[in-house]
């Protein structure tokens, strides 16, 4: 517990304690798999303060982070000064700093490192679902600064001949296989995987995620509440530019044809069946 109430306040000792002992929580995801959600429960209880996006939310750098992750101090810069000050505020308001934005996936390792006793959840989402949301909320189609930060494979000429479901089934494989190279390089006890789909049915996993992150139970009430509400669901607004590529309806996964299935699984087969999602 801190004695400090106003950030200016805060002496070097602390701000050394912050960095070596203090544990925020990371959630990891590909983003369309209820990072939002997440965030909504953990705010239920009462030692958690929870966020999805805050600003600066770093949505226009995934796409370098995933490919310059070899530039350690930059990233390093980048997140420290974009989250310090922000998880202060929260550190000596006492409670655990929760941040289930997908911007900061690439940036994990200098997260860890910056960190030195957070936590990471890697939030997972069946891959045809991930797919169908992405299409539907226009992901590698809309021109906006979030589709510029996209992450996109290396090879522009290999990615110029996928088409949108391959690009959002690579995203999802790549995503996914670069947390799980991460999580392999923690201590264990720092990082726990769950599923979206058992987060938002049932109290077991929810206890499960806030055993893992530290924090306090919530009330069976509370969870329900949140589970039966469809949150970040898709709005197309009237007047939005003609940039911007949401699609109202597309089909579920279970009823794709088998060629735009086929696709899905060429790049998310072996994952898939390792979290035990059917394709």
């Amino acid at each position: 517990m801190t004695t400090f109430r106003i950030i200016h306040h805060v002496d070097q000792a602390n701000i050394d304690r912050m960095y070596r002992d203090y544990a925020p929580v990371f959630v990891l995801s590909t983003g369309r798999s209820g990072s939002k959600f997440i965030a909504a429960l953990l705010n239920g209880s009462t030692n958690a303060a929870a966020f999805h996006e805050p600003p600066p939310t770093l949505q226009y750098f995934s796409h370098y982070a995933y490919h310059h992750q070899w530039e350690e101090e930059i990233l390093t810069r980048m997140v420290d000064a974009a989250r310090m000050e922000f998880i202060m505020e929260t550190f000596i308001k006492d409670k655990i700093y929760i941040e289930s934005n997908q911007c900061l996936t690439f940036f994990a390792p200098m997260l860890a490192k910056l960190f030195k006793s957070a936590k990471f959840v890697h939030l997972l989402r069946h891959p045809g679902d991930f797919v169908r949301s992405a299409v539907r909320k226009g992901w590698h189609r809309n021109d906006s600064i979030w589709e510029s930060g996209r992450v996109k494979a290396a090879d522009k000429e290999q990615w110029s001949k996928v088409d949108h479901i391959e690009r959002l089934s690579w995203l999802w494989q790549a995503t996914n296989a670069y947390i799980e190279d991460f999580r392999k390089s923690l201590q264990p006890g720092r990082s726990a995987a769950f599923k979206f789909e058992d987060l938002t049915r049932g109290a077991g996993e929810v206890e499960r995620l806030l055993e893992f992150t530290g924090a306090e139970a919530i009330a069976k009430g509370k969870i329900e509440a949140v589970q039966g509400n469809r949150i970040n669901e898709l709005h197309i607004h009237p007047g939005e530019p003609p940039t911007m590529k949401k699609v109202a309806d597309y089909p579920p996964y279970r009823e794709w044809d088998e060629e735009r299935q086929g696709k899905l699984k060429k790049y998310c087969a072996e994952l898939a069946a390792h979290y035990g999602y059917e394709l």
